[in-house]
């Protein structure tokens, strides 16, 4: 599965992390990727912490993955900072290698599925070259409906599939009623299955428990490709 979201910092670690604890769980052979990260200060955080939750911290460090300091987009980066593109033909071809051995692969995007990696390639060059399904993560909270099917429509543009909405409530405020319908109303719109990731401890067994009560292991695990 490819892991991409609406926009950054609205849940896509939390949840890839539950996703791969999870499948580990239940004796399955999981490689949890972030292949594109920006914010490294000097480590990449957030593909540490998925390699980490299944099992194979080295991951995170693979030479041909893309790793910048600028908390930027990579394009961004490039321009303002005189780094590097990421090739994104090699980082593709490292991620099908390592995929190969194993029994599930997810792979986290960096920001939103139109982050874009160069003059004209963006995150959703990535997700097609890989050919995994997308499962879009999202906040629970007011704004998520137009920015959910916006997200949906340039997936379905570009020929990529969309398995599974999650919408993640770590950043709903208490005020904000419009948890009460987001679901409802996604899932009538878009027609996938729509699910909603509680609040849950930093921690990876807890991810995995709450990504188990939710169901998630079991649609993902019925489609594999």
């Amino acid at each position: 599965m490819f892991v991409t979201g609406t926009d950054t910092s609205v849940g896509k670690t939390f949840v890839s992390r539950g996703v791969v604890r999870a499948l580990q769980q239940r004796g399955m052979r999981v490689v949890g990727l972030k292949p594109i990260e920006t914010g490294c200060t000097p480590e990449p955080a957030d593909a540490l912490a998925l390699a980490r939750a299944c099992g194979r911290p080295a991951l995170a460090r693979d030479p041909a993955f893309y790793r910048v300091a600028p908390p930027l987009a990579p394009f961004a980066a490039t321009l303002a900072h005189a780094t590097s593109a990421p090739d994104l033909a090699a980082i593709a071809k490292r991620t099908l290698e390592l995929a190969e051995s194993a029994d599930f692969t997810l792979v986290e995007g960096a920001g939103g599925l139109l982050v874009p990696l160069d003059a004209t390639h963006s995150m959703a060059e990535l997700a097609q070259q890989l050919g995994f399904p997308l499962v879009l993560v999202a906040p629970d909270r007011l704004g998520v409906l137009s920015q959910v099917l916006s997200a949906y429509e340039s997936a379905v543009l570009r020929r990529l599939p969309v398995l599974a909405l999650i919408l993640t409530r770590h950043f709903a405020a208490a005020s904000d009623t419009s948890p009460a319908t987001n679901a409802s109303i996604l899932s009538a719109r878009l027609g996938v299955p729509v699910f909603v990731f509680p609040r849950a401890a930093d921690d990876d067994d807890a991810l995995a428990a709450v990504t188990e009560s939710t169901g998630i292991p079991d649609l993902l695990l019925s489609v594999r490709v």
